[in-house]
């Protein structure tokens, strides 16, 4: 666990786009412009369910990543359940966010936090899944709207902290769900362990399929994982797609 925390540190401003993106991917929204954190990177919330999983926690744990959909080294680093109340927060507009939640009919949100044990020759640094179940096809269908949004709004360039040479682009979506969002970030940052300064790319993705909503944010040494980052992206939806039938 060690290690992981100081490759985290590391990568800095970019785990920060993971947050805003699996934010908005959960239902979360954004439209005070602060993120809310994903349900996979603040570890279980105070009054989340200890017991017996339910139906619906049981339906969600098979809808995210899977450990054995991701190479070889990896493990599970954090995983958790949100419901609205904790995506709504404590702030000046939680009453807002969550009467938009209880609008579109969310039920409930799961996530989790995957990352290699020590280097990876798969070159992936990080993987955050998530996904949240809705009422209805539309409820997901409106707050996935809401969410691209607030994702192509959003500075990407200026959320990366220290990051160098920022390039922002929109990938073509790949014909795996109802609807999907995509933006790959790259540049350069102080990342890997030991922490040197070179390449990063983030492919962070939004998904929607049925009344599921999901999200893939992927962090990895260079383009040379792109192979292997599209085989999660559609490992995701076909995991949402089996968990939604």
């Amino acid at each position: 666990m060690g290690a992981m925390i100081r490759g985290r540190l590391a990568i800095g401003g970019l785990v920060v786009i993971a947050l805003l993106a699996v934010a908005v991917a959960c239902g979360g929204g954004d439209e005070e412009g602060t993120a809310v954190p994903s349900p996979g990177a603040t570890g279980t919330p105070a009054g989340a369910p200890t017991a017996t999983p339910s139906a619906v926690e049981q339906q969600l744990r098979g809808m995210v990543l899977q450990l054995r959909d991701l190479p070889a080294g990896f493990s599970l680093a954090e995983e958790s359940f949100s419901t609205n109340q904790d995506v709504a927060g404590s702030g000046d507009d939680a009453p807002s966010v969550l009467v938009k939640l209880t609008e579109w009919g969310r039920i409930l949100g799961h996530g989790v936090v995957f990352s290699p044990e020590a280097s990876s020759a798969s070159g992936i640094l990080l993987v955050d899944s998530t996904a949240s179940l809705y009422q209805s096809d539309g409820g997901a269908a409106t707050s996935f709207a809401d969410a691209v949004n607030t994702a192509r709004t959003t500075d990407w360039q200026a959320s990366v902290g220290e990051a160098k040479d920022v390039q922002v682009e929109e990938v073509p979506p790949l014909d795996v769900a109802d609807e999907m969002l995509w933006f790959r970030i790259s540049g350069t940052a102080i990342i890997g362990e030991p922490a040197a300064e070179q390449p990063f790319v983030q492919d962070v993705v939004l998904l929607r399929v049925g009344r599921g909503r999901g999200s893939v944010s992927i962090v990895s040494e260079n383009a040379n994982a792109a192979q292997l980052v599209e085989s999660m992206i559609r490992t995701q939806a076909a995991n949402m797609a089996a968990g939604i039938r």
